[in-house]
């Protein structure tokens, strides 16, 4: 895990601004990713009180250009939601739009040219890496495989311990991993490990800390945070080192590298053995272990096509993937739009 002081990572957060400016030499492009996704959850907190003052600016704008201002500085689909909110759709409406933006239609009058909105609402929801559905199944996902480091690795120590699930009907506030005894290890004895697919920076972590490890230290005593992409030095002395993790599923954290690979079930199968990775099965009917098999339908602007992507970013849960079909060209198949949307989402997608 990568420490760095508060004014290096002032400089890293400067120079993020998009997925394309990801590539700074001597950090992983998993650290990055995180501190432009809090930088942008940052930015829509501070420019969301005054667009939402201008509602009947937005949606004039849209009537009659058909465009959106260009002071309108949120994310894709905030500025989806916010145009949806100036036409008053409900939230409710709002987010069956953004679950099947063919239901503009049904949900919006004809006045508002949902033609154009339709249009607007897939680019939104395949290009918006922090609000989007997608966006929140990678969170997920990226949650999930921290949790499952830890997981493997007290397992391996023979450490009995209880899920955050376990503790659901005995607590009001549940870490991810709970001791009933005290546990020694790292030079303290704890009781609770709490794991975050986060960057460890000063206002994040007073967040975090005001929403859940006081109220762990208060219940159960001493305990330790995972920052899985690094931290700033000093902000409490409770945050666990991941060098203490050997798992072979910190790498596809930091790096955040999508395979596709096309042409036979043994290429596939021997490319998935030398990287250690599971395989994404979109049509090469592969039966293995480490396969899942998942139906994405043909037309990119589709529910199904969008229901497929979002299980394959649910598969990186399970650690490096490979998503393969039949086709030798990638150009010439689905994998060429399913990497497309994969390096919106902020992987770094390499065809093989």
């Amino acid at each position: 895990m990568i420490q760095i002081d508060v004014e290096e990572f002032k400089r890293l957060r400067r120079s993020v601004f998009n997925v394309r400016s990801l590539g700074i030499p001597g950090y992983p492009r998993g650290m990055l990713f995180t501190i432009l996704s809090q930088k942008k959850v940052d930015s829509v907190k501070k420019f969301y009180p005054e667009a939402i003052k201008k509602l009947d600016d937005i949606v004039s704008k849209w009537k009659n250009e058909k465009k959106l201002p260009e002071w309108l500085r949120l994310t894709p689909v905030m500025r989806v939601r916010l145009l949806l909110k100036a036409m008053g759709i409900s939230r409710a409406a709002t987010n069956r739009i953004l679950n099947d933006p063919e239901k503009v239609y049904s949900e919006v009058d004809s006045s508002f040219h949902p033609e154009e909105l339709e249009k607007m609402i897939w680019k939104a929801l395949y290009t918006d890496y922090v609000y989007s559905p997608l966006a929140a199944r990678h969170q997920r996902a990226r949650g999930k495989l921290g949790e499952e480091i830890v997981l493997e690795w007290l397992r391996e120590k023979g450490i009995d311990f209880y899920t955050e699930n376990d503790l659901r009907n005995r607590f009001s506030k549940t870490p991810d991993f709970f001791f009933e005894e005290p546990v020694r290890f790292n030079g303290a004895e704890v009781r609770w490990v709490e794991s975050k697919a986060l960057f460890g920076d000063p206002k994040t972590h007073q967040i975090y800390s005001r929403k859940q490890f006081s109220a762990y230290r208060e219940m159960f005593g001493d305990g330790y945070i995972v920052y899985w992409f690094g931290h700033v030095r000093g902000i409490d002395d409770n945050v666990l080192e991941t060098s203490i993790f050997h798992s072979q599923l910190k790498n596809a954290l930091n790096d955040m590298i999508v395979y596709t690979a096309g042409g036979s079930r043994k290429k596939v199968l021997s490319l998935a053995e030398k990287l250690k990775a599971h395989v994404v099965d979109v049509g090469i009917d592969i039966e293995a272990n480490n396969c899942t098999r998942i139906e994405v339908g043909n037309e990119v602007n589709s529910r199904e096509f969008l229901d497929g992507v979002g299980k394959i970013i649910d598969c990186y849960s399970k650690g490096r993937l490979i998503v393969a079909d039949s086709s030798k060209n990638w150009k010439e198949s689905i994998r060429k739009d399913i990497g497309w949307i994969l390096r919106n989402m902020g992987f770094a997608v390499v065809h093989v």
